[in-house]
């Protein structure tokens, strides 16, 4: 169930990115959060050659516009968040959410970061993270979840207490 969880935060992180705008940014529950701009679907048409699906996409249809794109993209995060509830759901089943502090938002919040600096790195873009090694520190919170520790958001914030 753990890797279920992760690998749809993983593919909903990677297009999530590449679709969402400085306004959805203000109405998410990250909005506060500076190291998630809101602005890489002004670069879609660069990230295409670094994501197979929309280079694929792009091939096939020479004429799609960014927007397009975008709205691919946009399409895409639905249906993983669809997937992503629904294993939530059973999450409860099982007794894997802490009611008082669960680890599934902050989760995704650290992918959607991690995702980010790793667009940014392969376009060309700055890095928005005040230090180099922090993209890595985010991505160590998907070991925690996969490998199974009862609450990974504290077993990662006890690892990496600095980033916050």
């Amino acid at each position: 169930m753990r890797e279920s969880v992760a690998s749809y935060v993983i593919g909903y992180a990677g297009y999530q990115m590449l679709c969402l705008t400085e306004e959805e940014k203000t109405e998410a529950f990250y909005a506060d959060c500076p190291y998630i701009s809101g602005e890489l679907y002004k670069h879609i048409g660069k990230v295409t050659e670094h994501n197979d699906e929309l280079d694929e996409l792009k091939w096939k249809h020479s004429d799609i516009s960014n927007d397009d794109l975008v709205s691919f993209c946009n399409t895409k995060c639905v249906l993983y968040l669809y997937y992503l509830n629904g294993v939530n759901y059973i999450r409860g089943e099982f007794d894997d959410i802490d009611k008082e502090k669960d680890w599934l938002r902050p989760f995704i919040k650290s992918m959607l970061i991690w995702e980010e600096d790793r667009i940014r790195e392969k376009i060309g873009l700055p890095s928005l993270l005040p230090d180099s090694i922090d993209a890595l520190k985010h991505s160590t919170f998907m070991n925690m979840v996969i490998n199974g520790h009862r609450n990974p958001f504290y077993e990662w914030e006890k690892s990496w207490a600095e980033l916050h």
